[in-house]
């Protein structure tokens, strides 16, 4: 399978470009008018942003008080990175303003696209993307965030300027096995993913099979959604950082529990990541010191930055899934191949195509496919299938900052 000959987007059994223009089949009927969404949704949505913008002003504060005591020649910078994320919370209150007139001038069932230029709109795009998401809704906010990019990139640096001071002074991690068995490495996109570790609250967080000359290597996605930086590494802080090019605890997690189950810049590595960890996937495949092979992203948003030349990446992404929409139109190139599908959302659960339960079957629908591309793919991901392995899963924790 060559590195980037072979890019194509694999959907229902169709194929075509995986790199397509904006104005190309597929997304020419996702006008903005058709959007809808319940004014009651923005309205909430718009008191969750003022909570983040109160709990970055919480961060603020201890920041400041930490550059009062910090060494005079630090203190200068750890004063810029305050500033920064105190500007960081007055955007979002606005974007939280913006979204309570939008929702205050328009009915349930009128469109609301065109209430807030620019950065407002997109994220009204993502209102409707995670509380109402669908193909439509999807779509739009991936293109929205594309189409600032911007305004996005502007923003990376600032929120990459507020994660300079945990990275300054990084958290000790402690890293354990928690289970050994013997095992088979996978055959299949299906029994790979279902190797992916659940992403609930102290359960391990990585799987690692390790055989003399090769590892696949299993990392689970987001367990909370907080920001502040708590015993938990698979957080918000941790996404935050991964999407704005730096090094996450929970990435830190992962490489230490790769150096303690042996594997070494001789092994093969193939990385298969949910969500956040894909993300981390993503910077391990960028790592020219590791030998990573192959990437498998389960709905995964496709981050900044390029992977080494030589991986293969491939994309299953559910097209009602607002994450991976996170990364914005992937540039050409890319992924070697995006497999989509539309899955069945449940009543109340907006979220449930994000689920790595879910990605299962479109796994199989890789499996099953006759596509050349998918086929070479598992060819070249899955060559060594049946070979016995050791499996290692591992947790990791925060336990202090230095």
């Amino acid at each position: 399978m060559t590195a980037k000959a072979t890019n194509a987007t694999v959907t229902g059994g169709a194929v075509a470009p995986s790199a397509v223009a904006p104005s190309s089949a597929g997304h020419s009927d996702l006008t903005p008018s058709n959007l809808t969404v319940s004014t009651g949704a923005v309205t909430q949505f718009a008191h969750h942003l003022d909570d983040l913008a109160h709990d970055i002003d919480a961060w603020v504060v201890r920041a400041r008080v930490v550059a009062m005591l910090a060494d005079p020649a630090h203190r200068h910078r750890l004063e810029e990175v305050s500033d920064a994320c105190a500007r960081v919370a007055d955007h979002i209150r606005a974007d939280a303003l913006r979204a309570r007139r939008t929702a205050d001038s328009y009915d349930a069932n009128e469109s609301w696209w065109a209430g807030a230029p620019g950065l407002g709109a997109t994220v009204l795009a993502g209102v409707a993307a995670f509380l109402a998401p669908s193909p439509i809704t999807v779509s739009a906010f991936r293109r929205r965030i594309t189409g600032i990019s911007g305004i996005i990139a502007g923003a990376a640096g600032i929120a990459g300027a507020g994660t300079t001071l945990m990275a300054a002074n990084p958290a000790t991690l402690a890293v354990r096995p928690v289970a050994r068995a013997d095992c088979l490495l996978p055959g299949s996109f299906t029994a790979a993913v279902a190797r992916i570790p659940a992403s609930e609250s102290h359960r391990p967080q990585v799987r690692i099979e390790k055989t003399p000359t090769t590892a696949f290597v299993y990392i689970g996605g987001t367990v909370n959604g907080s920001i502040s930086g708590g015993r938990e590494p698979w957080d918000m802080t941790s996404n935050i950082a991964a999407m704005t090019g730096q090094v996450s605890d929970s990435e830190r997690g992962v490489r230490a529990a790769l150096s303690a189950a042996g594997v070494t810049n001789a092994d093969r590595i193939v990385v298969v990541g949910h969500s956040q960890g894909g993300l981390v996937a993503q910077r391990l495949a960028a790592d020219p010191q590791l030998r990573v092979s192959d990437v498998v992203l389960v709905g995964s948003p496709q981050a900044p930055g390029s992977v080494a030349p030589g991986v293969h990446v491939v994309a299953l992404e559910n097209r009602n899934d607002p994450i991976p929409a996170l990364g914005g139109m992937a540039p050409e190139g890319r992924a070697d191949v995006t497999v989509s599908r539309t899955p069945p959302i449940p009543p109340g659960e907006p979220l449930a195509a994000h689920h790595v339960s879910v990605y299962r079957d479109l796994a199989s629908e890789a499996d099953a496919s006759h596509n050349p591309a998918l086929i070479n793919a598992r060819r070249e991901i899955f060559g060594t299938e049946g070979a016995s392995c050791q499996a290692t899963e591992w947790r990791v924790d925060r336990a202090s900052r230095n």
